[in-house]
């Protein structure tokens, strides 16, 4: 059967948004400890400890960048506000910064200005949490490796995911992804390295990013070439639950890659079943 044509660039504009990192903060209410004093008390309220790393994204969505994220004050706020127009211009922005007590100080917020700056890119999206950044949606290897040298200048000692893993390298796990591998090559090189997810969710893991991202340009230069994807199957007991996260997880990679340049058509998703600890993938029939 002929699938229907697919208008790419929509659902790629789409698939950028998915990506958006959602790095979960756990903030449930505090068991209340026994009154000691007013004075406590009042120093609690005012000065309260803080919980979690503060945090932002930033996608470009076809030029048009978008942010969000939560940071503990105003003036914290107002500085990222301030370079994200800086960077890009008021008109191009739009968003929502959260304000949190709790969330520590950004230490990534003074190199922020300067890591815009080189940072606009259609399609790519940078997410700063604690000292974690992670490079997520399509960026070129040249870009990544760009962006990577730029970041370890601004923020050295950090821990740099997702597209930055790989970047100015050339990983064993790439071998056969490159664009003049032919189809055969490229789904054995598939099947060879793991696809990983968060457990328990669809959410691929950044350190699999760049592998999606090469396969994802091998298949531009194979336009005949399509391909299955069967999700990674998590066995809980509950096999509807379990055969949903599965075919979530196939939609997942199928997103990822055409997130990076893969055409719809040529991309379909099953689930798999009992047998199928990682995603694996095969030439689909014409």
């Amino acid at each position: 059967m002929t699938e229907p044509r697919i208008r790419t660039p929509a659902l790629r504009a789409c698939a950028i948004l998915m990506l958006l990192a959602c790095l979960a903060c756990s903030r449930g209410p505090q068991p209340h400890a026994p009154s000691t004093s007013a004075s406590e008390a009042d120093a609690a309220a005012v000065a309260p400890a803080a919980q979690f790393d503060a945090r932002l994204s930033v996608a470009n969505n076809g030029g048009r960048i978008r942010y969000d994220g939560q940071v503990g004050d105003e003036a914290a706020r107002h500085a990222i506000l301030a370079a994200l127009e800086r960077a890009y211009g008021r008109e191009r922005i739009d968003g929502r910064l959260g304000l949190d007590p709790r969330a520590k100080p950004p230490g990534w917020l003074d190199g922020l200005p300067a890591f815009l700056a080189g940072f606009d890119l259609p399609g790519a999206a940078v997410v700063f949490a604690g000292r974690r950044i992670e490079l997520g949606g399509r960026a070129a290897p040249a870009e990544r490796a760009a962006l990577l040298e730029r970041a370890q200048r601004l923020y050295p000692g950090y821990a740099y995911a997702g597209l930055f893993e790989g970047a100015g390298a050339e990983p064993a796990a790439a071998a056969g992804l490159a664009p003049g591998a032919d189809a055969a090559e490229l789904v054995a090189a598939l099947n060879r390295v793991p696809v990983r997810f968060e457990p328990g969710s669809a959410r691929i893991d950044s350190a699999s990013l760049d592998l999606l991202s090469r396969a994802a340009g091998a298949l531009q230069a194979r336009p005949e070439a399509r391909l299955e994807i069967v999700g990674p199957y998590e066995a809980t007991g509950l096999p509807e639950d379990d055969r949903a996260l599965s075919q979530q997880r196939a939609e997942a990679i199928k997103v990822q890659l055409i997130v990076n340049g893969a055409h719809p058509a040529a991309l379909v998703t099953r689930p798999g079943d009992a047998g199928t600890a990682q995603a694996r993938f095969r030439l689909a029939g014409g």
